[in-house]
């Protein structure tokens, strides 16, 4: 199996309001791992899995299995999976796209930021064990604003 994180992009403008939703990702934006999920047998593509994962985080299961990870998903009561966000799917990390999924360039910028409708895994979680590698952890609590 292929392990599937979530990860919730939190970068803030100016004054505060989130930016991913409205500017995509960009690079360096800071985030988070949400969730660990257990993805689809090796051998399905990056974009088709992350593809479900948007479904099961979106309230839109496709069978039984992703009815009860979307129930795991929002036991976090975290928020749907929206533009900007990422998803990592074994070792390729995928952007939320406002169509379709696009391969993340450079390294995820990892903040341990806990809000309304995202909330990080705790960092002694048995989840963490699959952190993606391409993480560069930044340790704080808070984030820089987007300029």
């Amino acid at each position: 199996m292929i392990m599937l994180t979530i990860w919730h992009n939190v970068a803030l403008d100016g004054q505060g309001h989130h930016t991913g939703m409205l500017e995509g990702y960009q690079p360096g934006d800071p985030g988070g791992p949400r969730l660990h999920l257990p993805g689809r047998p090796a051998g399905c593509a990056p974009e088709e899995i992350a593809e479900e994962a948007f479904a099961i985080c979106n309230g839109h299961p496709r069978d039984a299995r992703g009815e009860d990870l979307a129930r795991r998903y929002y036991q976090r009561e975290l928020r749907s999976l929206s533009v900007g966000d990422l998803v990592a799917v074994g070792e390729a990390a995928l952007v939320c796209e406002r169509a379709g999924w696009a391969p993340l360039r450079g390294p995820i910028t990892e903040v341990r930021l806990d809000e309304h409708g995202t909330h990080p895994l705790p960092a002694s979680s048995p989840d963490r064990e699959g952190k993606h590698p391409a993480s560069q952890k930044k340790g704080g609590t808070a984030h820089e604003p987007r300029a």
